[in-house]
């Protein structure tokens, strides 16, 4: 039994890290945690009716997540739903300059654990990674253009890091203050005046 899996679908590899921070947190924090890609078999393998919590983590290409982050949350809405559950949308139109980008970003996170029947306790929105150096040919040059269009960088040589880890591992310690029992209080020792002689 796991007590949190993080579920996850990623394109570039961002995600795989966003997934493996908010496990480490858990596991930290002393939950048994562990990322776990929706495309591996060890995904069909867990027994979500045995967790006390599960987070799903998806990236955001071409204004949708990943079909078999869809696939996933639409099978297990009922049982996400039942436990304390957080979707972690990753995506480059968070950060943007632009508030419509941005808007819209958060529709489209909010609109994929409804679209799946799915209520999680949160739905989180995090910044991702402009991969330059991982993109083939075409998708540099689109990339490229579209960051040019949105006052970003162009320098397609290196990576862009908008990923705010420290907003990542608040997640993973807010979810872990739900799951885990509250600290019992210290007692309070009681004085006992000695009786007069």
């Amino acid at each position: 039994m796991m007590d949190v899996p993080v579920f996850y679908a990623t394109t570039e590899g961002q995600t795989r890290r966003v997934a493996e921070c908010l496990a480490s947190v858990l596991r930290e924090r002393g939950l048994d945690s562990r990322a776990i890609a929706l495309t591996s078999p060890e995904a069909d393998d867990v027994n979500l009716e045995a967790t006390r919590a599960v987070i799903l983590a998806a990236s955001v290409h071409g204004g949708e997540h990943q079909p078999v982050a869809r696939a996933f949350a639409r099978r297990h809405a009922a049982v996400l739903s039942a436990r304390p559950s957080i979707f972690v949308s990753v995506s480059l139109s968070i950060h943007s300059a632009r508030d419509g980008e941005v808007a819209k970003a958060r529709r489209i996170a909010h609109a994929f654990p409804a679209g799946a029947g799915w209520t999680p306790i949160t739905v989180a929105c995090v910044a991702g990674r402009l991969a330059y150096t991982q993109y083939g040919f075409l998708k540099r040059w689109v990339m490229r253009r579209i960051a040019r269009q949105n006052g970003g960088p162009t320098d397609t040589s290196r990576d862009y890091e908008y990923t705010d880890w420290n907003a990542v591992r608040g997640l993973g310690d807010d979810l872990a203050r739900r799951v885990l029992p509250a600290p019992r209080p210290e007692p309070v020792p009681v004085l006992v005046a000695a009786a007069g002689r």
